[in-house]
């Protein structure tokens, strides 16, 4: 994605997230105001999860990596998904402090099965 239709591709994804998000804020459908951002957040990080998957099959030799990628969405992920719970569970962090670790596990298997395989 070193061209600018990875770019495009990712800026349409976070348009298409900021809308849903906006219109199911505003028919108030299982989300409110609050929860907004920490959504686009959240989603957006799903969406650089599965841009990674995209650059992984097509990698360019001057941009960042699959994995690279993979780790920013899982940090977004975690960190929107986190919020939104705290949001939803009225202040009880436990929850947000499992969403992280959960998202920090997923990350450690998947490095460590990067780096097993470029050994082999």
């Amino acid at each position: 994605m070193s061209n600018s239709k990875g770019g495009l591709l990712t800026l349409g994804a976070l348009i298409i997230i900021v809308a849903i998000v906006t219109i199911a804020g505003a028919a108030q459908l299982l989300i409110s105001w609050g929860e907004a951002v920490a959504l686009i957040i959240a989603f957006y990080g799903c969406w650089l999860i599965v841009a990674s998957a995209i650059r992984a099959r097509n990698p360019s030799k001057y941009e960042r990596s699959a994995f690279s990628l993979f780790g920013w969405g899982m940090l977004l992920a975690a960190i929107g998904f986190g919020w939104d719970l705290n949001i939803r569970t009225e202040g009880n962090w436990l929850y947000t402090l499992a969403v992280v670790l959960l998202l920090l596990g997923i990350l450690a298997i998947v490095a460590a099965l990067k780096t097993s395989s470029k050994k082999v």
